[in-house]
């Protein structure tokens, strides 16, 4: 039977077919692939969303002769908050004392440098309260680190021929935090439970670094020159502009990774859009071809009917038919994209880019999702075709 509906066929049309669903299965697995990286790319180490930048002043000429100050007053704090497009609006305290971090581990040479606290307030930050939280009855204080103080060590341990660190091995390293002036100093133990790379200092939770400042700063004053603002959703232009008029700055790679992952979730777009739209047309070259095939066979079909064939049992040899050759079709891109995919991760981790190289279950889901559909399309034209055939 297999001889007599499909031996002796022109296959050019499903050739075509083949070829379209091929290289739709192959764009829409790499756009959801690069989406998939996109999304979740540095998403460990941030701790502030894509609507969130830190907020300073821009360093002019007058600063320079004493004129104007680089602090924000309680007034233009005040003036952002009451902005439609800004929901949040926090200024990041520092420390105001001396502080030394010290790190006595064997697995690493002693190392002892003096450094900068912050803190935020925690509903600003993606980190979970459990691990970043601090009262006095507490054995350590939970910092951020910035990832350039791992890197900054590494580079140290490199040049004095000792095995590098990574970021699960340094989180157990023993490490305190020495504060205050040498008068009055207190040694505090510290543990890291995360890194970020929106900062630069090392982040503290912030009723401790209240109460150390409370403690050992010799001043009362206050001095805020960072703030965090919060765009409203979809408003981030906006503030950019705001921010502009009023001569205050935020970290450019926090812009610039902002405006580079929305341009390339739109160009995943229009590829996911084209992929779908090629395998759209493939299918319907497909089914076409089916149709074709079944007009050609209709003296066959009655036959068989007739001879007691069900439609059932019809229909399960051209849908097992094309099922076959979807899968063929689905196994070469698969293959095809799976090398496609290292070649991507391997550029993108020679170019500074760590990403995870694993294949998410997305594209996997993709594929089975495609070929179920395919799969109905097919059952459905065939029982369809064939009932024609056999009222007609």
């Amino acid at each position: 039977m297999q001889k007599l509906l499909f031996n002796h066929r022109n296959k050019f049309q499903l050739l075509i077919a083949s070829i379209g669903i091929i290289i739709g299965l192959i764009l829409l697995l790499i756009s959801l692939e690069l989406y998939h990286k996109g999304k979740f790319y540095n998403e460990s180490s941030k701790i502030l969303d894509e609507h969130t930048l830190i907020v300073q002043k821009k360093v002019s000429r007058a600063a320079h002769l004493g004129l104007g100050s680089p602090g924000f007053s309680a007034a233009e704090i005040d003036e952002l908050q009451k902005q439609k497009f800004i929901s949040a609006c926090s200024p990041i305290m520092s420390n105001q004392f001396e502080v030394i971090v010290e790190i006595n581990d064997p697995i690493i040479p002693a190392f002892n440098s003096n450094i900068f606290l912050q803190a935020i307030e925690n509903d600003l930050i993606d980190i979970s309260s459990n691990e970043f939280k601090w009262e006095d009855s507490n054995d350590y204080v939970p910092v951020i680190m910035p990832r350039n103080f791992l890197m900054m060590l590494n580079t140290f341990l490199s040049a004095s021929k000792l095995p590098q660190l990574s970021e699960s091995l340094i989180s157990n390293v023993q490490m305190n935090l020495t504060l205050g002036p040498k008068s009055k100093r207190s040694v505090v133990p510290a543990r890291i439970v995360g890194f970020t790379n929106d900062f630069s200092s090392i982040l503290v939770p912030s009723a401790f670094l209240k109460m150390a400042n409370l403690k050992f700063a010799n001043t009362k004053d206050e001095f805020q020159s960072q703030l965090v603002i919060k765009a409203v959703d979809n408003k981030l232009g906006l503030l950019e502009s705001y921010l502009e008029d009023k001569g205050y700055e935020s970290g450019e790679d926090q812009i610039f990774i902002s405006r580079l992952k929305s341009t390339i979730f739109i160009t995943l777009i229009c590829t996911t859009s084209l992929a779908l739209l090629t395998l759209f047309l493939s299918v319907v070259i497909t089914i076409q071809y089916l149709q074709m095939m079944l007009s050609e066979l209709t003296f066959e079909i009655r036959l068989m009917l007739r001879l007691g064939h069900s439609i059932q049992a019809l229909k399960n040899i051209f849908l097992r038919f094309f099922m076959l050759v979807f899968s063929a079709n689905s196994l070469i891109s698969f293959v095809c994209f799976y090398f496609l995919n290292v070649a991507i991760n391997n550029r993108l981790i020679r170019s500074g880019i760590i990403i995870n190289e694993s294949i998410s279950l997305w594209s996997i889901s993709a594929l089975f999702i495609a070929f179920i559909i395919f799969t109905i399309l097919v059952n459905f034209f065939t029982v369809r075709r064939i009932k024609s055939q056999f009222h007609s």
